[in-house]
């Protein structure tokens, strides 16, 4: 059998990803929020890193905003060109997140959705992202950034089961295997394996995906920021709330940085 990734099946990635409904409506309406607090002037132009087929950027595309998006699969970005057709002002462009160009820069924010950041786990990507970023922000922009909250991570000695659990999406129904597998204890982070079975009227299909993690907190946020030289991290929050502290955070924070 031969195998995929859940990347090129759009319509079940997010079902996959455990995506609740009217999570994207609700992220979208934090991330204006911290515009309106954070600003310092009018968000007119944004840019979607790691965007997939761009969610986030359809709805703020209907509200008048212009929006960019960049993203390494042209599966996912060819279901946002379909699903945003009526859109003349969202654009969505294949781009590595690592290091990147565009024809036009001067854009109001930047935002990285879907806890994604991490995947950058080499230091010399996480520094040519940031200013790679930086270089099409206008300055005073703000960059956020939405990251898992890590903490109980375990050194594994090989290839160990996780979790299993079933989605049941449209009529099709898929088996979901996450493994946790080793990795250099001196790398700082970990590998996340994804192995789908997609049970679809006429087929079966096999998907796996291996996602590496950096383990990635506030203060190493701050550091990375600090060290790319062209941004510094001016606000952290938990959960889509300004009032819980950090202690409290139960499952994701958002970083917001400022570019100098």
């Amino acid at each position: 059998m031969k195998e995929h990734s859940i990347y090129e099946f759009p319509d079940l990635f997010r079902a996959v990803h455990m995506e609740e409904p009217g999570e994207i409506e609700e992220e979208t309406d934090f991330l204006k929020r911290v515009w309106q607090r954070h600003s310092r002037f009018p968000i007119r132009r944004v840019l979607d890193i790691a965007c997939g087929n761009s969610p986030h950027g359809q709805i703020l595309a209907a509200e008048g905003i212009a929006v960019t998006g960049i993203d390494r699969s042209p599966t996912m970005m060819a279901a946002g060109r379909q699903e945003g057709a009526g859109l003349r002002n969202l654009s969505l462009l294949r781009r590595r997140i690592e290091r990147f160009t565009l024809p036009r820069g001067n854009f109001d924010s930047a935002f990285f959705m879907s806890e994604t950041f991490p995947v950058m786990v080499e230091n010399a990507d996480l520094l040519s992202h940031l200013k790679s970023v930086a270089a099409v922000l206008r300055k005073g922009g703000l960059y956020c950034v939405d990251i898992d909250r890590h903490d109980n991570i375990e050194a594994v000695g090989g290839r160990r089961i996780w979790r299993k659990r079933r989605v049941r999406h449209k009529g099709i129904v898929i088996d979901v295997r996450e493994f946790l597998r080793p990795i250099a204890w001196h790398a700082a982070a970990w590998i996340f394996e994804l192995e789908c079975t997609i049970h679809f009227p006429d087929r079966t299909v096999m998907t796996r995906d291996l996602v590496p993690v950096r383990y990635t907190v506030p203060k190493l946020l701050d550091l990375a920021a600090r060290a790319s030289g062209v941004f510094r991290l001016i606000a952290v929050y938990s959960d889509l709330s300004f009032k819980t502290p950090l202690e409290r955070c139960e499952r994701r924070w958002w970083g917001v940085l400022r570019r100098l």
